[in-house]
């Protein structure tokens, strides 16, 4: 082996991350000369700005880029999808350029405002692109050089991560189908040293105390890594931190894992979003306002008692899309739902619905005035369905189980996981635990997820009656 690709493998970790650091100092540098060329020779200017004096400032404002590269997407070598990647990277693009339109009216300078929008658009499809090339060289690099991380995954449940663990291109996965104990610790020692493996997966074990420290210091010997995936008994479905309160680490099983930061910019996208789709949809709005009052008699907005935050009751508002005695026959779809062990009322067939309810409930336009519920903090663009006392009484009888409390934590949203999902095709079960993974799994970019599903989902209205 030449002393090139020694030097290569073992500073690989340290190879690739220079790798991805040219890349983006490549992007933004190529963004630059884009939006440049773009504004100055293509698009009609009256006054074309010395080149120099922008290509010395954009020299300036990589490491910059490269800093907000670092706090949005980071520098490790992690598997991670395109649609979250694309997340991340407009994240990070929208941050840097508020930034540059913030430090353009600190100092007074008059740059270009659409080269500055040009360079936010390169940005984008540069750093996907670039990335994406660079993704396919380090694999064909990895390939040739037989350079991976050798990885031993060990546990009864292997098969069920064999997709995650092979998603990433640069480790070469072996699997030890049982679960570690005291009698195949020594065995795993061996497979290890006889593999060179650099990285050892634990999914589930039962080993005493002693022999897991003695393998732990094993491990630090032979410059192995021991990571651990806890099965679902020990997470409780919650949300895990680590917490040295107390002056040693212990594992904090969070509750309620939407109190931050983002929790609070989601509830300012909510305001901003709310505001703007209720302004472009008023035609929308009188439209069926007039469509419902033509047809029947009765108020065009429904209000309906739903539980929200901390189980607190409020109004929801949507087009009424029922006759006006629709109330009268309740009582009996109650009581059937009760009799078919059903937590959430539904039926498909329902005689109560008119001609314009079925059209605005086909893509969920009766929903559009709960824009207003957004707008006054009770509801949220995404997030579990509102629901009714009564449903809430079912869930305890029915499923006591389920941490259904959670559902409670968050705003209820005019949108969710499971209204992307299939809704009303689901079973009650099924549509629990979504909800609950939802609150679990919270994020900005899984509501952006959610939200751009909605779309196709509305459009093809499957589940929807």
């Amino acid at each position: 082996m030449c002393k090139t690709k020694t030097m290569f493998i073992k500073n690989k970790k340290f190879s690739f991350i220079f790798l991805l650091l040219l890349t983006d100092c490549i992007t933004f540098l190529l963004s630059f000369l884009v939006a440049f060329y773009v504004r100055f020779y293509i698009l009609p200017a009256e006054i074309v700005y010395s080149f120099s004096q922008y290509f010395k400032i954009s020299l300036l404002l990589i490491p910059v880029w490269i800093l907000f590269v670092n706090f949005f997407i980071g520098y490790k070598l992690a598997y991670i999808s395109k649609f979250n990647l694309f997340i991340k990277v407009l994240k990070t693009s929208i941050a840097f350029v508020i930034f540059i339109l913030a430090l353009i009216f600190i100092i007074k300078n008059d740059t270009s405002r659409l080269m500055v929008f040009l360079m936010w658009i390169n940005l984008i499809i540069f750093t996907l692109l670039l990335r994406y090339i660079l993704k396919k060289i380090i694999a064909y690099i990895v390939y040739k050089l037989n350079i991976r991380n050798n990885l031993l995954v060990i546990g009864k449940k292997v098969r069920k991560y064999k997709k995650i663990f092979n998603n990433n291109y640069i480790n070469k996965v072996f699997y030890y189908p049982y679960e570690l104990n005291d009698k195949n610790i020594e065995k795993l020692k061996t497979l290890s040293l006889k593999k060179q493996i650099r990285e050892i997966i634990i999914i589930n074990y039962s080993v005493k105390d002693e022999q897991f420290l003695s393998l732990c210091n094993w491990a630090v010997i032979n410059n192995v890594d021991i990571k651990i995936i806890p099965n679902e008994t020990q997470m409780a479905k919650d949300k895990v931190e680590f917490d040295d309160t107390l002056g040693i680490p212990i594992i904090l099983l969070v509750s309620n894992p939407v109190y931050d930061f983002e929790y609070f910019l989601k509830r300012i996208l909510d305001i901003i979003f709310s505001l703007i789709m209720l302004i472009v949809l008023l035609p929308v709005f009188l439209i069926i306002a007039i469509a419902i009052k033509i047809e029947s008699k009765g108020p065009v907005i429904f209000k309906h008692l739903r539980l929200g935050f901390n189980e607190k009751e409020f109004f929801c508002y949507k087009f009424r899309s029922m006759s006006e005695n629709a109330n009268e026959n309740l009582k009996i779809l109650i009581q059937n739902s009760a009799e078919q062990n059903e937590a959430f009322l539904k039926l498909e067939d329902d005689d109560r619905i008119t001609k314009v309810g079925k059209f605005i409930r086909k893509y969920s336009l009766d929903e559009l005035p709960q824009l207003f519920n957004v707008l006054k903090g009770e509801m949220s663009l995404v997030g579990p369905r509102p629901i009714v006392r009564l449903e809430l009484e079912q869930i305890k009888n029915f499923y006591h189980n389920y941490s259904y409390g959670k559902m409670f934590k968050v705003l209820p949203g005019i949108t969710g996981l499971w209204q992307v999902s299939g809704r009303s095709l689901l079973s009650d079960e099924k549509r629990l635990e979504l909800e609950i993974y939802y609150v679990d799994n919270w994020s900005l970019s899984f509501d952006i997820k959610i939200l751009i599903k909605t779309v196709f989902v509305v459009l093809f209205h499957k589940g929807a009656y």
